[in-house]
Parts: structure tokens; sequence; C-alpha cells
């Protein structure tokens, strides 16, 4: 049974719309049985699937659900997590998310703190801190870029070469909640730098690719591509209609400390593999 208030100032929503929003990875089959169960309460009294909830509602679910943390590492004082694809790292702008990644770590160890993120539809490795040296330590590592971070992708093809390096500037567009790469500085534009490396060949139009993104940038990976031709498959807000399918199919594939801040760590990979992309096309992808 799932029970929870609904924040205030969320607007009134179909009960079934908000359950998807709140709790992102819970399968369809049991949103859909419970409703058919009535076995979904608002106040205490029974909803159908259209019928609104507002904030300040109390919502029950008679559902079965588990929310686990795939734990990578944890020493007591670093902890690496793989992050599933299509679950957010927090709450969004009015305050709704009862299923976050947050929500998993603070649910293992209260005392997580993130030290980075990843957009909820990217998939793969992310570091918390457990404590306050720690913490501190690791948000001067992010910023200072005292990290390796290495992509998988598949993105659109054929590409110039096997490997490349790109250097741009990003600026946000606040209007668009997105970014936009410019060849030349201006306009609060910061410095970008993406290394790629093609890995496989899927088809003649799509590549398995691995992507490092040098100064780690808000919608970096996912922009840049785009701006050089090569969209990432399932993008949508970068790509185009050719990039459209069912999910992003972008993953943080591991993550490794360098001397610095978090020197202690130097020399240890936190690695979890990407999907079987290949599964659809017919083959598997390249393993390193």
């Amino acid at each position: 049974m799932l029970t929870h208030r609904i924040p205030p100032g969320v607007p009134e929503t179909p009960a079934r719309r908000y359950i998807r929003r709140a709790w992102p990875l819970l399968p369809e089959r049991e949103v859909r049985n419970a409703f058919a169960r009535r076995d979904v309460k608002k106040n205490g009294a029974r909803i159908a699937p259209a019928d609104t909830v507002r904030g300040g509602d109390e919502l029950t679910l008679y559902v079965n659900a588990a929310f686990p943390l795939d734990v990578l590492f944890d020493d007591g004082r670093l902890l690496a997590v793989l992050k599933p694809q299509g679950l957010p790292v927090d709450v969004d702008q009015d305050g709704v998310g009862e299923d976050t990644l947050l929500a998993r770590l603070r649910a293992y160890n209260g005392e997580a703190r993130l030290l980075h993120r990843l957009d909820a539809q990217t998939g793969g490795v992310l570091l918390a801190a457990l404590d306050e040296e720690t913490y501190q330590s690791g948000l001067t590592a992010f910023r200072e870029h005292q990290l390796v971070k290495i992509y998988r992708a598949v993105a659109k093809g054929p590409f110039p070469a096997k490997a490349g390096e790109w250097h741009d500037f990003l600026v946000k567009d606040a209007r668009r909640a997105a970014v936009r790469v410019m060849k030349h500085p201006g306009g609060g534009a910061k410095p970008i730098i993406t290394r790629w490396r093609v890995l496989e060949e899927l088809d003649k139009n799509w590549f398995c690719v691995e992507l490092e993104p040098v100064t780690g940038r808000t919608h970096q990976l996912r922009a840049h591509m785009a701006f050089y031709g090569h969209p990432i498959w399932g993008d949508d807000k970068y790509g185009g209609r050719e990039t459209r399918a069912a999910r992003l199919h972008l993953w943080c594939r591991s993550v490794a400390p360098l001397a610095g801040a978090l020197g202690k760590y130097a020399g240890r990979i936190f690695t979890a593999p990407e999907p079987d992309w290949g599964k659809e096309f017919g083959r598997s992808p390249h393993r390193l």
C-alpha cells in the first residue's frame, strides 16, 4: 500500500496522470489493475482514473510496489549507485515525486547527498556522499572536473572519423528549458568540450558511440551531438522526427575519480554497463 499527501499548490490533475508523475516507474499494469479493483482512494473515497486530485489531497494506492536501490559501491563515505532510466533524481518544479533517486538514496541511508545529477531519461552511474567531508570533496571534484565520466549512446551517423573532440560554447535558454550550442562566446555562453569515439555501426544510420563530457554542463552531450548532426536516438528535445524512440539511448557507463579532492578513490572506476541496445538492431553492441 502507498499513502501520499499531494504537495500544496499542485493544480487539479486527473488521478491516473498524477500517479504516473509521482511514481514514474510503477508498472502500468499495477496502476491499471488498482483502478479496476477500485483500490485507489482520494481522502478515503474510491476514485476512477479520470477523477481529479489536487494539492493537499491524500492518495492511497493498494499496489504491489518496491523501490530498490542498486548499489555499486559503499564504503560508508562514498556511495555509487545505478540510476534507472525514467527515474527523476529529485522532485519536479511543483514538488511532485514520491519515487525519485534521492528518495531511494535517503531510504537506504538518511545521510546520503547527491554529488551530481543525471537527466530523468538517462540511466547509469551516479555518486552520492554519506558524510560532510566526502560531500564537500565530491562537490569540489565535480566543479573542477577531477573525474572522468564516460557515456555510451546510440547516435545518428555517419561520422566523419573514428574519434574526435569538439570545442564550442553552451548557453542556457530559460524560455525553452533547454540549452543552445554556439561556435563563438557571447551572451553568457560557457565553453564546452566533448570527446567522442565510434564503437560500432549498428546499421547504416545509427552508431554506438562513447562520449566524454570533459566540461560536464547541463544537456551538454545531447545538445552537442545534435549540433553536429548526430542527435541521440530517442532525444525528443534536441533531435528531430527521425530520432523518435520509446526511450533515450544515453547511459552514464562509468565515473572514475582522478587525483584531487577525491584522490583517495583515484584508480577506482565505478561502472554500470549500458542496456543491450544492439538487440534493437538484431545484434549486440560493442563491449569494452
